[in-house]
C-alpha cells in the first residue's frame, strides 16, 4: 500500500460526508421549542435546546453517564436533563447534578461536547471544527441575510442523496429549460446554449451565455472561509407582486454520505407595505410553485448513485467541475495539515 492511499481515502471521507472547520446551518429557528431535539450532521448525532432565556445550544447527544442519548430528555430549569438517570448538563457541557447521586465525582466536569453556535435570521448554525480548529473563525453572513431591504422566507428539506449533488445542482443553469420545464417560471429559456464562469474574490459566478434575466441562468458559490453558500435568481413577472426577481439564498449541509439537509432563504427587495403584500402573496399563491420547482430538483438528484458517480461531463458542466476542484483542494489541504504534511499546491 502507498502512503499516499490513506490520505485519499481520508480525502473522500471528508468529499462525501462534509468537510470540517466551517459554520454550517443545521435547523430552522422554529424547530427548537421547549424541548430537546435530535439532529444528524457530518454524520454526529447532536441535540438542540434552549435554556431558559432562549438561547440555543448544540451539543453531542450523548449523555457522559451511560450514554443515552440527551435529546430523549428535557429541560428542566433552564440545563438539559437526561431521561435515563436525570443527570444534568449547562449549555458549556458541564455536569451541573446527579440527582441520583449528590456525590458523584464528576459533578462540575466538561464532559459532553459543545458545537460553538449562533441563531440568525431564521437559522441556527453550528462550527464543526476538527481537532486543531475547535476555536471557531468569524461567521460572514451573506448580505443577504443582513439587510432590513430584502425581506426573506426559509425553507427546509431533507434530500435522499449526497450534498455534492444538491450543490452541482445548484452550479448548472441548463438543467433549468429540461428537468424544470412543466415548472411555473423556469422552463421558458432556450434549450440550446454555452455556460461561461467568472473567478470572483471569494469563489464564482457560473452564467448562460445567450440569456440573462430570463429564468434560472445564474448562479454563485461563495467560500467566505468559515461558511459557504450559494445564490441564484430567478425571474418573476410584475403579476407576482413587487420587489424583481425572486433572490434565493442555498446553505447545503451533510446529514451523512447519503442525506443532505436544505436551508433556502427566498428573498425579494421589499420594504414595507411591499414587504408585507410580497409575503402575503408568496406564501399564499408562490410558495407552491416555488415549493414545485425544488421538488422537481429533489426527484432528479436522488435518482443518481453513491457519489462521486461514473460519468462524463461536457461544456455545460464547468460550473459543477469548478465547485469539485475547490472542494477537493479544500479536503486535501485539511487531510495533510492533519498528517503534518504541506498541502498540494492545485492551481483554483
Amino acid at each position: 500500500m502507498s502512503t499516499d492511499q490513506p490520505v485519499d481515502s481520508e480525502v473522500l471521507s471528508l468529499l462525501q460526508g462534509g468537510l470540517r472547520n466551517y459554520w454550517y446551518c443545521i435547523a430552522a429557528s422554529w424547530e427548537v421549542g421547549d424541548k430537546p431535539v435530535a439532529v444528524t450532521r457530518l454524520g454526529e448525532k447532536l441535540v438542540l435546546w434552549r435554556d431558559q432565556t432562549g438561547k440555543v445550544h448544540v451539543q453531542e447527544d450523548q449523555c457522559p453517564h451511560r450514554a443515552a442519548a440527551l435529546s430523549f430528555g428535557s429541560v428542566v430549569d433552564g440545563v438539559l436533563t437526561c431521561g435515563y438517570h436525570g443527570v444534568q448538563i449547562d449549555g458549556e457541557g458541564r455536569v451541573v447534578d446527579v440527582p441520583a447521586y449528590r456525590d458523584c465525582p464528576f459533578i462540575g466536569e466538561k464532559l459532553v461536547k459543545t458545537y460553538p453556535s449562533f441563531e440568525h435570521y431564521q437559522g441556527i448554525f453550528a462550527w464543526f471544527g476538527d481537532e486543531a480548529h475547535q476555536d471557531p473563525l468569524p461567521l460572514e453572513i451573506p448580505d443577504d441575510l443582513a439587510t432590513e431591504e430584502r425581506s426573506g422566507i426559509l425553507h427546509v428539506n431533507t434530500w435522499a442523496c449526497n450534498w455534492n449533488y444538491v450543490m452541482e445542482n445548484v452550479a448548472d443553469p441548463m438543467h433549468a429549460p429540461y428537468l424544470h420545464r412543466t415548472s411555473f417560471n423556469l422552463g421558458k429559456g432556450a434549450r440550446s446554449d454555452r455556460i461561461k464562469i467568472q473567478d470572483t474574490p471569494h469563489g464564482f459566478e457560473v452564467f448562460r451565455d445567450a440569456q440573462r434575466d430570463a429564468d434560472f441562468d445564474w448562479a454563485q458559490f461563495v467560500d467566505t472561509g468559515s461558511t459557504f453558500y450559494q445564490r441564484v435568481e430567478v425571474f418573476y413577472p410584475p403579476a407576482c407582486g413587487p420587489g424583481g426577481p425572486l433572490k434565493i439564498c442555498f446553505f447545503t449541509t451533510p446529514i451523512d454520505d447519503r442525506h443532505t439537509r436544505i436551508h433556502v432563504w427566498r428573498m425579494r427587495e421589499t420594504t414595507g407595505w411591499q414587504r408585507d403584500l410580497w409575503q402575503f402573496l408568496f406564501k399564499t399563491q408562490l410558495v407552491k410553485f416555488a415549493d414545485g420547482v425544488l421538488e422537481q430538483d429533489r426527484l432528479g438528484v436522488e435518482t443518481m448513485p453513491m457519489w462521486p458517480p461514473r460519468e462524463n461531463l461536457y461544456q455545460h458542466d464547468i460550473g459543477v467541475a469548478r465547485l469539485r476542484r475547490h472542494f477537493r483542494t479544500k479536503a486535501e489541504a485539511q487531510v495533510h495539515e492533519r498528517h503534518n504534511r504541506p498541502a498540494l499546491q492545485v492551481a483554483e
